[in-house]
């Protein structure tokens, strides 16, 4: 297992490609898995907003899953579609591992203070080499330019943030 977390890493640091993954439905599901035990637990984490942790579980795994399937299908790439959803949520979960834990000391130590500004930096500076990992994937899924990755991960990310805010109780 250390050696796909290794791996996960290398193509959130733009060593490898999804490529080098393999094209396996078991270790898709694995990382889904992973993914969804992760959001579980970010779901009751203290001061975490409350809320349906199946709702959470849907948006985390199977919303980037969809998403993906279809822009692979549009771009006629759905024989990448094992190795690409497999990346993305790999380094989704790298990305929460380092994310969650930042927003949970933020929200406790609150937005006013000013240890406040070092966390909103360090938790700006995580979104964003999240969302620069996600356009690597994209990029290299649809062999195109970093530019289509950036749009298809910001994209994304609006998605889930409206869809969220649709399906998730406000705290």
């Amino acid at each position: 297992m250390l050696r796909f977390a290794k791996a996960f890493l290398d193509i959130a640091l733009w060593r490898k490609s999804p490529a080098q993954l393999p094209a396996s439905v078991l270790l898709l599901c694995l990382v889904a898995a992973a993914a969804a035990l992760l959001e579980v637990i970010g779901a009751l984490l203290p001061a975490a907003p409350a809320g349906e942790i199946l709702t959470r579980v849907a948006l985390a795994v199977l919303l980037p899953l969809a998403f993906a399937w279809v822009v692979l299908a549009i771009a006629r790439q759905r024989q990448r579609f094992l190795q690409t959803g497999t990346a993305l949520l790999g380094v989704a979960v790298l990305a929460e591992l380092v994310l969650y834990p930042l927003g949970t000391l933020l929200n406790i130590i609150g937005f006013e203070g000013p240890a406040s500004v070092p966390l909103g930096v360090l938790l700006l500076v995580g979104l964003v080499w999240y969302l620069l990992a996600c356009a690597n994937i994209w990029r290299a899924a649809l062999d195109s330019r970093l530019g289509l990755g950036v749009a298809i991960s910001v994209g994304y990310l609006l998605l889930s943030m409206a869809l969220e805010q649709q399906l998730l109780p406000k705290s």
